[in-house]
């Protein structure tokens, strides 16, 4: 393969692994158990003087819950503070180490292990009187940023920084824990989303169409309309790719490749992508009711445990990959 590949794949692992690193974070939020920001302090010192050629060490170590800080470096001086914290009692804490004697001097960032803080202009401004050499913008950062660092790397180091720190933690999600983390979030967005029964959600989304060119029965077609308002929900996660890996290119190809094995070759079926496998199914008349009902049961028999959210879930993901047509074709010309 090129160094061009090679760094594509590398930057890929890295940038899924951290979005699937934050959905955990967050799940262990969620039910109270920061033992993963403890690893992650860790793990992310690591990764920080990697990529920004530091030494940080963890001050943790040195001394049990050391004030405001989390990781030291100081051959150059600098602070960083590792959070899911987003309020600004903890900025002014953290921001209380640079009155310490000890780091006089020293630069100091806040790093958050989910998204970042974005504090009010009054928060701004009350910072800025206590601190008037701070900007409060700059120190203040989260993945989106790290990834951008990352991205600036040359290539030989990025395939490094790769190898080094994201393999192994790559492996240790499977694509069982990513669907896992993935309905989760999906369980913790579902209620949030307002939804608006005046609307024709059906004609806004140019849904209806793709409904009749796949024959699509009513009883399928309502479970599908149905769930469309809460589609934004997965659109908008960061590990979408990783859920698109592993329903389409998994699940979806496997229910494909068994419902064309006695049709044609397997030869030719393992060798075809996901939308080439759909024409077959539609020059060979396969049922795509079959086809979407199956899929969503093997989603629901992969979510432990399997409830009535679950299926609810399950079908929130069909119709969204049935509306961004990565289900079903969606050309009059390939209808059965």
């Amino acid at each position: 393969m090129s160094l061009i590949t090679d760094r594509k794949i590398a930057f890929d692992k890295i940038s899924n692994t951290l979005a699937i690193i934050r959905l955990d974070i967050e799940h262990h939020q969620a039910i109270n158990d920061v033992s993963l920001n403890i690893h992650g302090e860790n793990y992310f010192r690591d990764v920080f003087n990697f990529v920004y050629s530091c030494n940080f060490v963890n001050a943790n170590l040195e001394k049990s819950n050391t004030p405001y800080i989390d990781l030291v470096d100081t051959e150059n001086r600098k602070l960083i503070q590792i959070t899911t914290t987003r309020n600004k009692e903890k900025i002014l804490k953290t921001l209380q180490a640079l009155l310490c004697d000890t780091y006089q001097g020293y630069d100091i960032a806040i790093y958050y292990l989910l998204d970042k803080a974005m504090p009010t202009q009054a928060t701004i401004d009350e910072i800025k009187n206590i601190h008037p050499n701070i900007i409060l913008k700059d120190i203040l950062n989260d993945y989106k940023g790290l990834i951008r660092d990352i991205e600036a790397l040359e290539t030989n180091r990025l395939i490094e920084l790769a190898h080094k720190y994201f393999t192994k933690q790559a492996e240790t999600y499977t694509d069982e824990m990513v669907l896992d983390l993935t309905i989760k979030k999906l369980l913790q967005e579902y209620h949030k989303i307002p939804i608006s029964y005046d609307d024709d959600l059906t004609g806004l989304l140019g849904t209806s169409e793709k409904l009749q060119i796949n024959h699509i029965n009513h009883r399928i077609a309502n479970k599908i309309n149905g769930q469309l308002d809460y589609t934004q929900i997965i659109g908008n996660m960061s590990q979408v790719k990783n859920l698109r890996k592993l329903i389409i290119d998994d699940f979806y190809k496997n229910i494909l490749i068994i419902q064309l094995k006695s049709k044609v070759s397997m030869d030719i079926l393992l060798e075809k992508p996901v939308n080439k496998l759909q024409k077959l199914a539609s020059e060979q008349h396969i049922d795509f009711n079959k086809l979407i009902y199956v899929l969503h049961c093997k989603i629901d028999k992969s979510i432990m445990p399997s409830d009535f959210n679950s299926m609810t879930i399950s079908w929130i993901i069909v119709a969204y990959f049935f509306e961004i047509c990565d289900v079903g074709i969606k050309e009059h010309d390939n209808a059965k």
